[in-house]
């Protein structure tokens, strides 16, 4: 019997026996489905709250910094490692402080908030970054086996002509000049054209090693 021919009572005796066979089914779908809804708008909502006090934090941060008041900097840095870590401004606050204390030569200091970045960015480029700083830190300390161990390995193959450049400035250090070239070479090779022309210092490092006589051409 086809449904245009059902009487109104049959119809709704269908009705009834179609929900005691779905309706839990269906309930629990509906449920689901507003416990997904309700959960995704306060995950938004508190996500965005969350970036708005960080955001406030970060420029408190900023107009201290600009008025040379370290103190009052540092408090405002600590708020966003402690309390907003996750937040992109927590990590753009280690990053400028980390240059910033580069600038003064306090390289612990540095070291510590690139340390930071590279143990709590969620991003493999944002840990590269850190990792690349640190390491040239390293060499600048003339730590060159400790800048090699920083760069043991590449989270983003973005960088993995930079981070090539790098490990023959450590083994330059270290005086080993047949490793340094070959890892230049190779830095060439990854490294886009463009970026060399634009930045031809690896070219020249290479040159004045196969300039020197110490490596055959």
């Amino acid at each position: 019997m086809t449904d245009e021919y059902m009487t109104e009572q049959e119809q709704i005796e269908q009705l009834k026996n179609w929900l005691k066979e779905y309706g839990s089914t269906i309930i629990l779908g509906i449920v689901l489905s507003l416990v997904g809804m309700f959960t995704w708008r306060y995950w938004d909502t508190y996500h965005t709250r969350t970036l708005y006090h960080a955001s406030n934090v970060y420029d408190e941060l900023l107009a201290s910094r600009a008025q040379n008041q370290v103190a009052e900097t540092s408090v405002q840095a600590n708020k966003l490692w402690t309390h907003y870590p996750k937040t992109p401004y927590a990590k753009m606050a280690a990053f400028m402080l980390a240059r910033d204390a580069v600038a003064n030569k306090n390289y612990p200091e540095a070291i510590k908030q690139l340390t930071w970045v590279r143990d709590h960015a969620k991003t493999p480029a944002i840990r590269e970054i850190a990792r690349i700083r640190i390491a040239r830190i390293l060499i600048t300390e003339k730590k060159g086996d400790a800048a090699l161990d920083m760069l043991d390995k590449i989270e983003s193959d973005s960088f993995v002509g930079l981070v090539d450049e790098i490990r023959g400035d450590a083994y330059l250090l270290l005086n080993d000049k047949t490793k340094a070239k070959q890892t230049y070479q190779l830095a060439l090779q990854e490294l886009p054209k463009e970026e060399v022309s634009q930045t031809p210092l690896l070219q020249i490092k290479l040159d004045n090693l196969m300039s020197a006589g110490d490596l055959p051409q």
